[in-house]
């Protein structure tokens, strides 16, 4: 790494093997850290840059080269002959990491597998993403974003606009995106631990275990809270929040909702229902529960009177979380969007006018991300970049494993050794990120307040396991919890002591909040130089509206992705996908750049400070159709239709009631119209060709409806598993977990705890070939590491720690296991 390129990821060497969207998406996103990514594309697959100027519009197939092949360097090989082999392997011999998104045994038969890399190159760290993983009855079964989509359970929780229910995709292709997140996870966390040991390892993900995993606490609450999930009602909040959801305005547009207790009085004053707020039918949370239906009415009535835009503006300066529901375009073009430089224009010749996504990753003080224009195929070649840079087995040297910080990690993985403080609410923004970076092997320190009434201790056997419960033990295991009084100078100070021996310090607190507590980015490098701050918000720290509060569901429809989401009827209300991909999809981004940012630090002793906006990450996973969508192309929301035109596509009803989902590209048109039991479908001049089924798109649609109609789910399932082509039941979150690649890949695990023994929670999917699998640990009760972490990593004696205790700078329970958790700061 040279001081010349301060790009977190500047001087790591990428060789790039990945297609479409589940690689391409991630090693994007290494690009825009620095990392030098080489593509290595087939001879005849070459892609030239066509000539274009500022006006012209951008196709849906140069959305893909824009988005996903920028800032990338190209080469072509051809690795089925022996020459370019010879080529490529010099090349891995320099690199440091391999990425491809083949399927399973492809690598093996081209002899580039992880296992022959090694051994030119044991520093080396490959990553895979394939369907399935590489075991397994479904390892060479054909997987596309819908069919993983289906099989984990997300459909089934996505709420329909449809008369007949049909289950509804997230518009955005999140099987292929998160694929991509985790591997992008799990190369940096492989190359972390390379530092340390100077050896190399393989990554690899299966986008069904990505997708698994973003159920989070749904697991334990369906398997121990006895949670039956359906399709949730649209305007009711994950909490209960009534009213929630989408609403109609005057000119036929939507806004989205979200009115907790605390913004009650301010949502009504502001669309001028200030008679609602003392109604005795409305002045709770449980009595607006209760009369919903009559709510409802009144809010849809007084939305009709004025446009989405102008509603949005008054919730807004009123302080209520609100989102309109925006196209690709208008969520790129909206205040907040442009101040953070969402939308970037691109440099060099051939991308004229091309605008795509920035990168949500921002480091405080840094430069943003600049984007390139991706090169020709055949601009430099194998031997001019090997000769750049040859083997070099001892670049860098290895780096200490923190002893004290490692005995208390829960898990033994590549982030041994570092020390995460996590000062996070409840929201998977802060949970489930931090829950990444514990899984692998992080030290994660939960610091929370002690309870107002302290309780007796609990025995946790007689707990009930309650939706509530199962929802923190889905978000927090293998973390530690310490507790203190943020608002005392004695619990603040204490804090201080162990941010001197932290590397990082996380949390989704609302602006301000940290200034408040003394806790700025001053006074933590005052104590500590090196602590990397990762702040992750609804809309980040800069920017109109910095300040707003947040939902899920107000960042879904801001961002655009509830615009392209649903069945496409007109005049439907929009959908908004049934996990919580707001506060997800920042959490993904926060882990990425920490990790980014530690290994810089590693290499240079740079810190970094991060501001991750859930706004700005929903906006990025667009991708390929910002382009497009900036130059006039107009996305709706289409069930039945693949992001790349596949047909047929999406849900089908079977003879038992329930739904199959399709995902057939030219390749598997064929085996799809003998599964079907019309193999004359494969030559009929309707549908002999992608652009044939296009063009006739409604009558193979209802071919295939009335064919899907003679069998059940589990047939078209055995039929579509033998044949290995994409296709997949919708099953429910409990269903999800009983395929077959479930238990060998352990994506289903219970704790080793009296509560946990009853709960089980979602595997993580990052494997990596240096780890076996894991045992997870429980999520803490309040405060049950405080005086183990106060006293290893704050060196408190135990006189100084029942001072403290006594007066409420820190707490623990002498009487057993305490849950019962007090509200965030």
């Amino acid at each position: 790494m040279t001081n010349a390129d301060p790009r977190p990821l500047s001087g790591i060497r990428i060789l790039d093997l990945s297609t479409v969207v589940a690689g391409p998406f991630g090693s994007d996103i290494l690009a825009s850290l620095g990392a030098e990514v080489i593509r290595i594309c087939p001879p005849d697959k070459a892609q030239p840059l066509k000539a274009r100027t500022a006006e012209d519009p951008v196709s849906d197939a140069d959305g893909f080269l824009f988005a996903l092949q920028r800032n990338k360097k190209s080469v072509c090989l051809n690795l089925k002959d022996d020459s370019d082999k010879a080529d490529f392997l010099k090349l891995a011999a320099g690199a440091d990491v391999v990425y491809d998104n083949f399927r399973p045994s492809v690598t093996k038969r081209l002899g580039i597998h992880y296992d022959t890399l090694r051994h030119i190159n044991p520093r080396i760290v490959t990553c895979s993403i394939s369907g399935y993983g590489s075991e397994g009855p479904w390892a060479n079964v054909g997987a596309y974003d819908v069919t993983v989509q289906a099989l984990s359970g997300g459909m089934s929780i996505t709420g329909s606009n449809d008369s007949e229910g049909m289950p509804c995709r997230w518009g955005v292709p999140v099987g292929d995106i998160t694929g991509s997140f985790y591997g992008v996870i799990g190369i940096l966390a492989a190359l972390e631990e390379r530092t340390r040991t100077g050896k190399g390892q393989a990554v690899e993900i299966s986008l069904l275990d990505g997708q698994l995993a973003l159920n989070t606490y749904r697991v334990p609450q369906a398997f121990g809270a006895g949670v039956d999930f359906g399709a949730p009602e649209p305007r009711r909040g994950g909490a209960g929040t009534v009213p929630y959801g989408p609403f109609l305005c005057r000119d036929d547009k939507w806004i989205v909702i979200g009115v907790a207790s605390n913004f009650w009085r301010r949502f009504c004053e502001a669309i001028g229902l200030a008679e609602l707020i003392a109604d005795p039918r409305f002045d709770t949370l449980a009595k607006r529960q209760e009369n919903q239906a009559n709510l409802e009415p009144l809010i849809e009535e007084r939305l009709l009177s004025e446009t989405a835009e102008t509603w949005q503006d008054r919730l807004i300066e009123a302080g209520v979380p609100v989102g309109k529901v925006n196209s690709i375009r208008e969520a790129f073009e909206q205040p907040q969007a442009r101040v953070r430089e969402m939308a970037v224009r691109m440099e060099g010749p051939g991308a004229e006018g091309v605008i795509t996504a920035g990168s949500p990753v921002r480091f405080i003080g840094e430069a943003a991300a600049a984007f390139s224009a991706p090169v020709a195929d055949d601009t430099v070649t194998a031997g001019e970049l090997a000769a750049q840079r040859p083997y070099a087995p001892n670049a860098t040297n290895p780096a200490p494993l923190r002893d004290a910080v490692a005995r208390l990690a829960t898990q033994d993985g590549p982030l041994k050794g570092r020390l995460i403080l996590e000062l996070c609410g409840d929201e998977p923004s802060g949970t489930f990120g931090t829950q990444m970076l514990a899984d692998l092997g992080a030290t994660v320190v939960k610091i929370e307040r002690p309870p107002v009434e302290p309780a007796d201790g609990e025995d946790p056997a007689s707990l009930p396991v309650t939706p509530a419960l199962a929802y923190y033990f889905g978000l927090n295991r293998n973390k530690r919890s310490v507790c203190l009084d943020l608002k005392t100078d004695a619990g603040r100070d204490t804090l201080l002591k162990l941010v001197g021996q932290a590397d990082v310090i996380y949390d989704n607190y609302k602006a301000g909040v940290m200034q408040r507590l003394g806790l700025d980015l001053e006074s933590l490098r005052t104590v500590n130089p090196e602590i990397i701050a990762c702040s992750v918000s609804g809309f980040g720290k800069t920017g109109p509206w910095s300040h707003l509060p947040a939902y899920d569901a107000t960042i879904q429809a801001l961002g655009g992705g509830m615009s392209i989401t649903g069945t496409g009827e007109p005049g439907t209300m929009p959908v908004r996908w049934g996990n919580p991909i707001g506060g997800i999809g920042g959490a993904f981004y926060a882990v990425i750049g920490i990790l980014s940012a530690l290994h810089r630090r590693s290499g240079t002793g740079r810190t970094a400070a991060l501001d991750i906006a859930l706004l700005d990450a929903q906006l990025a996973m667009h991708g390929y159709r910002v382009a497009p969508a900036m130059s006039g192309r107009v996305y709706p929301a289409v069930q039945r239709r693949g992001g790349s035109g596949a047909l047929p596509y999406g849900p089908f009803k079977c003879s038992d009631g329930k739904w199959f989902v399709l995902g057939i590209t030219g390749q598997f048109w064929p085996a799809a119209a003998r599964a079907f039991g019309h193999p004359e479908w494969i030559d009929d001049p309707r549908f002999a060709t992608e652009k044939d089924r296009q063009d006739n798109e409604d009558d193979l649609n209802v071919l295939v409806a009335d064919v899907m109609a003679t069998a059940p789910a589990d047939e078209w399932q055995r039929r579509y598993v033998e044949l290995g082509i994409p296709g997949a039941k919708v099953e429910t979150i409990k269903e999800a977990y009983s395929h077959p690649h479930v238990g060998p890949r352990d994506m289903l695990v219970s704790f080793d705890h009296p509560i946990g023994s009853r709960l089980k929670v979602a595997g993580s999917p990052v494997k990596l070939s240096g780890h076996g699998p894991q045992s997870f640990r429980h999520a803490p009760a309040l405060g049950e590491d405080t005086l183990e972490i106060l006293s290893d990593l704050a060196a408190l004696p135990r006189e100084a720690l029942e001072k403290l205790r006594a007066e409420g700078a820190v707490w623990w329970s002498d009487a057993g296991p305490c849950y019962d958790r007090p509200s965030v700061v």
